[in-house]
């Protein structure tokens, strides 16, 4: 009797052990996929999007990633430089890495003109750098 009662205990030790895992695996997967995301209140609300890439550079704008838009600029350049060196020219000419690459290249850091979200987390550069390496398959 007292072998079930302990094996019991331990199972359900073991059931909530794992519950509990499996808890602060959502929440932290949960924070990660939030920080760093867009602003719910961009200036556009339904991005254009952009047409399919034909060379190693593109103009794009925060009209065409809406709430994913990263920068303070609101328009620029994405280019996709050998080495698969991926940056971004902002209006006033100046060029910003977008991937180590790029860094490594000695192109600026980008968090000059990165916009904060939100919840106060610099927006994340997903979305301009992949759209930004789509266009490396140009750059060979």
């Amino acid at each position: 009797m007292k072998t079930t009662h302990t094996t019991t205990r331990h199972r359900t030790h073991t059931t909530l052990a794992l519950l509990l895992s499996g808890l602060t695996l959502t929440v932290t997967v949960g924070l990660t996929a939030c920080g760093g995301g867009g602003r719910t209140d961009p200036a556009t609300k339904e991005p254009v999007p952009l047409p399919s890439p034909t060379a190693a550079s593109q103009q794009l704008s925060e009209k065409n990633l809406g709430y994913m838009w990263p920068l303070t600029v609101d328009h620029g350049t994405a280019e996709c430089r050998k080495g698969e060196q991926a940056v971004f020219t902002a209006p006033d000419g100046t060029t910003y890495a977008l991937n180590d690459r790029a860094e490594e290249a000695g192109y600026r850091d980008i968090d000059a003109v990165r916009a904060t979200g939100d919840g106060g987390d610099k927006v994340s550069l997903g979305t301009l750098l992949s759209t930004t390496m789509k266009l490396c398959r140009f750059s060979r």
